[in-house]
């Protein structure tokens, strides 16, 4: 196999690890799809600890957050240039501070706001987040080069709180069309790399307030080795809509209050470093950590560790998985969930 195949089949194992929104769809990140009848399942862990909140562009201490996550993930190609994923994370978060959430009593003419959410008593909860699926179909696939666009969605799993600093996520539906692309930079430097994505999500209303998002994601990497990549990451979000958060939310918003956690107008920029090691043909290994260097609303993540690993499985007959080895390598899907 060619030096520049190796590196695109190396460069199909590789995901935009991003820590994105509670729901990116970590699949469609990638530029190269599985061949047919050939995919992956992927399995992650993230330890995410956030250490201040913002108020807008204010940065504050309103109590830590550490949530840990697994995630599963299965990919598949359908066609050579069509492929499926699914997949669906377990949230356990904790909240340690002098600002929890307050219970919600709805009952009465006016909201009233009383107590210690449960969510936020310092102790872990968990539970299952939204589920994914992603479409993604190769427009163009060549050596060094793929462009892909998709469409996900997330849906909650089950209904969950989302007001409480500990909650596994925002509760709500996201549809995400966009594109991924990817390109070897062999005429810059021998072995780099680059692979970006960018998704508009139409996100569910509540009360009225229109808060879809804009993602985009980049990866530049370098093959220290055919098997071992290093990566420098990025990932960001821009809300179009959505509200700021202020100081004493439950006088200030009112009602509102009690959904801010949903209709945030949450911006970021968060950068970081990852390093892939193909162990096997069929087995990636995996690690980032990522840190928010800015952002409007929402938290501010102080690290973000993310380990995962990836196995490739087949089901086509022997002699058609060596005849497509030959063209082209299985694509690995190592995938990535965001957290917020």
């Amino acid at each position: 196999m060619s030096r520049i195949m190796r590196y695109q089949a190396s460069l199909a194992g590789l995901v935009a690890p991003m820590i994105v929104a509670a729901c990116a769809s970590p699949a469609s990140a990638q530029a190269y799809v599985p061949a047919r009848g050939e995919g992956a399942v992927s399995f992650l862990y993230q330890d995410t600890f956030v250490k201040d909140h913002y108020f807008g562009t204010t940065r504050v201490d309103s109590g830590q957050i550490t949530s840990k996550t697994l995630l599963l993930d299965v990919a598949y190609g359908v066609t050579d240039k069509l492929a499926i994923s699914f997949g669906i994370p377990w949230v356990t978060s904790v909240y340690h501070g002098t600002s929890p959430h307050p219970l919600v009593d709805n009952s009465g003419p006016t909201t009233v706001y009383f107590g210690v959410n449960p969510l936020d008593d310092g102790n872990y909860h968990g539970t299952f987040q939204d589920l994914r699926f992603d479409v993604r179909y190769n427009v163009v696939a060549k050596p060094g080069l793929a462009l892909t666009p998709f469409i996900g969605t997330s849906v909650p799993s089950h209904e969950y709180t989302s007001f409480a600093h500990a909650a596994a996520g925002q509760d709500l539906k996201l549809l995400q069309v966009g594109m991924s692309a990817a390109k070897l930079l062999d005429t810059v430097v021998p072995g780099l790399f680059v692979q970006g994505r960018y998704a508009y999500g139409f996100s569910q209303t509540v009360q009225d307030i229109s808060h879809n998002r804009s993602n985009a994601d980049l990866e530049v990497g370098y093959f220290v080795t055919p098997r071992l990549r290093l990566l420098a990451l990025a990932t960001s979000q821009y809300t179009h809509g959505g509200i700021d958060l202020v100081p004493n939310g439950k006088v200030v918003l009112g009602n509102l209050y009690q959904y801010h956690d949903q209709v945030s107008r949450i911006n970021f920029l968060d950068l970081g470093g990852g390093v892939t090691f193909a162990l096997t043909d069929r087995i990636d290994v995996f690690g980032s950590l990522l840190r928010t260097v800015a952002a409007r609303n929402g938290h501010a993540v102080d690290h973000g560790l993310s380990l995962g690993l990836s196995w490739g499985f087949s089901t086509r007959r022997l002699g058609d998985r060596a005849i497509a080895k030959a063209d082209r390598s299985l694509a690995k899907c190592l995938c990535e969930k965001s957290a917020s």
